[in-house]
């Protein structure tokens, strides 16, 4: 979703002009659950459709007890890679989420690549453009957080998170990891097709570019395991209505038709999205890249719940843009050190999160 259709739709909200229906990325959705400003689709939401949505995605729907989004589709993270260099060094390709690479291993694979052809990275990822929630995944699936269970407290002070920031410290110490900050315009990809690093954290939609500029030359596997346990962005968009809309029913009606089964299913297939639906996971027939997104939808089945359900929260687009401004310092010219950063953010995120209260 592109900052001028986030633009265009803060200008048309400032001015009172809501759209009936809005299709929105699940992190950002917490700010209007706050404002209080969605439909509650509760009584347009029958029992089965209800259960036919994934868990974590209908749950980041909801507040308060009622559904106020419909969940359309996901989309998640890979390790593109480039695939000459990975057989000239080499390198085995993971066969499964189990067999994937540890943090260790991946760590190392980019630094030979980087020494081997002479790189000025080994390694790049998506978490540019002020979406530092696309690093998250190695946080949760290190057993750390944002948030206690609850939500009410900021719980960036522990020993997985530091540990998660730390291997991406280490990565930047030698410039094994990009050095693009947080909140700095895309690059990963470009830096990537260019052949100017061999692994790339980067996402399903981005198969047609990879393909464009470098065809045949790259491939995908999953992401990297810290033991036995992976993870993956919660990418996508949902639904919701505006509460003032004068057409209610019929809101509700079309936000219903477009998240169907059969709506869902033509959406992901046309598109190389991800169903969230329990009924269709595993029946799409995709006309390009099958294969890959065949692997893309496994991998979807390992978003961390607990991060969904975090990322969906009324203070999340907050918490995340500290998590962004606080990590350049540490990417970009290592003015902070890893405690600096969970300090400065268990601190700000704590007073933002009263703030909300």
């Amino acid at each position: 979703m592109s900052n001028d259709f986030r633009d265009l739709l803060d200008t048309r909200i400032a001015g009172n002009d809501w759209p009936d229906v809005i299709r929105y990325t699940y992190q950002r959705l917490g700010k209007f659950k706050a404002a209080d400003v969605m439909l509650d689709l509760t009584p347009y939401v029958s029992k089965a459709d209800y259960d036919d949505y994934a868990d974590g995605f209908i749950s980041g729907c909801s507040y308060e007890g009622k559904i106020v989004a419909l969940p359309h589709h996901t989309d998640v993270l890979a390790t593109f890679y480039n695939v000459k260099m990975f057989e000239e060094q080499g390198f085995r390709i993971p066969e499964s989420i189990e067999d994937a690479y540890s943090w260790e291993e991946i760590a190392e694979m980019g630094r030979q690549l980087k020494e081997a052809y002479d790189l000025p990275y080994g390694m790049a990822g998506i978490w540019e453009n002020n979406s530092g929630y696309r690093y998250l995944p190695w946080i949760y699936m290190n057993g750390g957080a944002l948030l206690n269970e609850d939500q009410t407290e900021i719980t960036m002070d522990s020993d997985p998170v530091r540990e998660a920031l730390q291997w991406y410290a280490d990565l930047r110490a030698d410039d094994t990891m990009i050095n693009t900050g947080f909140t700095a315009p895309m690059v990963a990809n470009n830096v990537f097709v260019a052949q100017q690093c061999g692994i790339d954290f980067a996402g399903s939609w981005h198969m047609s570019t990879m393909e464009e500029n470098m065809p045949g030359n790259w491939a995908i596997t999953y992401l990297p395991q810290k033991d036995g346990k992976t993870g993956n962005d919660m990418g996508g968009n949902g639904l919701f209505c505006y509460a003032g809309t004068k057409y209610p029913k019929a809101a509700a009606i079309f936000a219903n038709y477009i998240t169907s089964a059969e709506g869902m299913k033509l959406f992901c297939e046309t598109g190389n999205f991800i169903p969230v639906r329990e009924s269709i996971m595993g029946t799409l027939e995709y006309t390009n890249y099958a294969d890959q997104m065949k692997l893309f939808n496994e991998m979807a089945a390992t978003i961390d719940p607990k991060m969904a359900s975090d990322e969906t929260s009324v203070a999340f687009l907050q918490l995340n843009n500290i998590f962004n401004e606080e990590m350049d310092y540490l990417v970009v010219d290592g003015s902070s050190t890893v405690d600096d950063v969970i300090a400065n953010c268990q601190e700000r995120m704590s007073e933002e999160l009263a703030e909300l209260e």
